[in-house]
This record gives structure tokens, sequence and C-alpha cells, in this order.
């Protein structure tokens, strides 16, 4: 028995030493396409880092993201938690019916980039309300799943509330009632499958529910019910990328494609051009990958445009992550040209947008509530000076990134 402990402890130690001298050895990994994220660089030492501790931290997260082998080792220590009965894994609850919800934590929000946040976005809707008329301008927050979905949590869940950012962004706005919260909307449909199980993103059918309830309350839509459309389950097979944080054994998600009139002689321009396309779904792209939710226009980017039939003599400029990505087809009747502009992916100032298309005549804001409270690149959404790109101005990382 002592030399078989002796030889588990042993093979144990060179595990872990071969692992730790690899991950040291190999060249550093830039993205995980399992977890849809970029990872941890390895963070360069300076004395104000030390003392502040942030370099520690980012020491250790580098170590985490880097480790050889780690979708693995995350796999194990995952199915071995959840076997313990364990609800709360890697920072994702197990919830009920299999739905996995990311538990939002405090130190995932930074205050003062969040108060930067509401003061870019605020100042951009008062623009855009002088400019275009305040009937013209809505923006929407959508909730994340662990808001709306509260049914599915395990009883001691905790989740963080988000009003208070909501109304710090009311109180700044000159016509508040261009904000909409979703939480109320969606919550009515909370025993429908809204939200995906396995992944952060709502489905279609919740961004239809949401649509209905933005075209009510602007008038800029024809609100309609998920039965006016022909509804199509393009995969069945989807695990997205909460999945990908704690792999347990739960049911695949499905992708739906809702289709009306609005679909037919549909075209899609993207990266400057050079990718073009006579759909908003990419049935091919999003096969390919794991993540098939990128059967909405493959990927994000920092600009597309969509130009449709609708002849309703309306332009929409759509600032968006990516929960507009399966929002955005259920605006084609409405909108003869709808331009969303991604600013994760660039950095042209939108009044440079606003200068070049003069055909706008309608803007919606649609953010994760979550998401827009950590997003760091929305600097360039407050400057709202029209003016056309110069040769002094021109950066090519405007476009690159």
């Amino acid at each position: 028995m002592k030399k078989g402990n002796i030889v588990l402890i042993v093979v144990f130690c060179l595990m872990l030493f071969g692992c730790a001298a690899a991950t040291f050895v190999l060249p550093a990994k830039e993205f995980s396409v399992a977890e849809n994220r970029e990872l941890q660089k390895k963070p360069k030492f300076t004395g104000k880092k030390w003392k502040k501790g942030t370099y520690q931290k980012q020491y250790e997260s580098y170590l985490n993201d880097q480790f050889f082998l780690r979708d693995g080792w995350v796999r194990l220590a995952v199915g071995m938690q959840a076997l313990l009965g364990q609800k709360d894994i890697n920072g994702v609850y197990l919830g009920k019916d299999g739905y996995l919800l990311e538990k939002p934590v405090k130190a995932d929000f930074d205050e003062e980039q969040t108060e930067d946040n509401v003061g870019y976005l605020s100042h951009f809707l008062n623009e855009a309300a002088d400019i275009y008329g305040k009937e013209h301008v809505s923006c929407m927050m959508i909730p994340s799943k662990a808001q709306v979905l509260t049914n599915y949590l395990p009883n001691f869940a905790k989740v963080p509330n988000q009003d208070k950012t909501l109304d710090s962004l009311k109180s700044r706005l000159s016509h508040p009632k261009m904000l909409l919260d979703m939480s109320s909307e969606l919550q009515k449909h909370q025993q429908e499958y809204i939200y995906y199980r396995t992944d952060h993103h709502w489905t279609t059918l919740g961004a239809c529910y949401a649509y209905a309830a933005w075209a009510k309350a602007t008038g800029q839509a024809v609100p309609h019910e998920p039965e006016y459309y022909q509804r199509e389950i393009a995969f069945t097979d989807f695990y997205g990328t909460t999945y990908n944080k704690v792999p347990v054994n739960v049911p695949a998600d499905q992708v739906e494609l809702f289709h009306s009139p609005g679909d037919a002689d549909i075209q899609v321009v993207m990266d400057e051009g050079e990718t073009t396309a006579d759909s908003m779904y990419f049935k091919k792209a999003a096969s390919e990958g794991f993540n098939r939710y990128n059967v909405f226009f493959s990927k994000n980017t920092f600009q597309i445009e969509v130009n449709t039939k609708a002849r309703t003599g309306k332009s929409l400029l759509l600032i968006k992550d990516s929960f507009a990505n399966c929002f955005a087809p259920f605006l084609t009747e409405a909108y003869e040209r709808i331009l969303m502009v991604d600013y994760r992916y660039g950095k042209a100032p939108i009044g440079r947008i606003l200068g070049q298309h003069k055909e706008i005549t309608d803007v919606l804001v649609l953010f994760n509530t979550e998401k827009f409270m950590q997003n760091t690149k929305l600097s360039k959404l407050a400057d709202t000076e029209k003016r056309g790109q110069t040769l002094e101005e021109f950066r090519m990382e405007d476009f690159l990134e």
C-alpha cells in the first residue's frame, strides 16, 4: 500500500510539474474558441502594479488561462464538483431544467468604467434626440439571463441588482422615455424558451417579444406576435459559451430563425465592402465552429449595412452588441437601410458616421446591461461632432479592431 501511494504521488507530481513546464515553454494562446474570449497575456511587471496588487491578479489569471491542457483539467474538475452536488461552479449557477446561469459578482464590474459608459451613452442619446427628434431615438437595455430567469436559479443564488445603473442613465437623459428596460417584459415570458440554456444570449423568441414591446413603445414599427413569423429550427446541437465554462451533462440548445416578408431581397455588406451576402443568416459559417449563434451575420464586426425592400423612406442607426444580432431581422419590414455599429470592434467617432450617412432617420441603441457596464471601448460614442473623414484623421486601427 505504501509503495502504491508513493507511486501515485510521484505520478501526480510528474504530471503537475510537467504541465507547469509545458505552460512556460509553449507559446501563449491569445484566444479561447471554446469560451469565445481573449485569454490573459503575460503581464508586464511594474512597481506601481505590484503595490496595487493588479500584477499579482493578472499573473494568476495568466497562469489559469495558459495552463497546459487547461480545457481537459476544467472538465475533470467541473465533473467532480457536479457529482458532489455543487450548484455554483466556476462562476456559473447550475440551474433547474438544465439552465446554466452566469453568476455576476461585484469584482467583474469597475464602477468608474460603468460611470464613464453612462456618461458616454447619455451624451450620445441626448445629442441624437436633438438631431433626429426624441420620438426617433430609443435605447433598449437587455437584462442578463440570471436577472430574468429567477425561477430557474438555485435556492441560495444571489444576483446583483442593476437598477442603479439604469436609474443613473435615465436621470441624465433629456427625454427619459427614450430608455426602455426590457426586464419586466421578458420576465412575463420566463417560463418560455427566451434564453439559451448553455449560452449567455437570448433566443430569437426572446428577441421577438422585445421587438414587439419596442415597436409598441416607439411607434416606429408594427409589433408582431411570434405567430406572425414562419419559424425555422436551424440547429439543435448548440452548446454555448456558458457551457464551456462548466461542461456538465445538460441538453443541447436549438437555434431558431423567424422569417418574415422582410427577409426577401436582402443585401448585407460587411468589412468595408469586402463581404457581401443576400441573407442575414449564415448557416454554413455557424456550422463550421462551435458557436451556432453565429448564424446571425456570421460574426461580430464594427459596421454592418443591411439594405431591404421595405420602401418606408426610413433608415436606422443601430448601436449594438451581439444581443442585437438576432434582433435585427425583425426590423427589416420597417427600414430600408439598417446601419449596425459595434464599438467593441472599432474606434471611428460616431459623429463621423453620422456625417457620412445623411440618410439616417432613426436611432436605436441595444445593449445587454452587463456587457454595457463592462465595455471599455465606448468613448467614441460620445464624440458626436459631425464631420467627414480627413487624411489626417484616418487611422487603420479604426477599421481593423
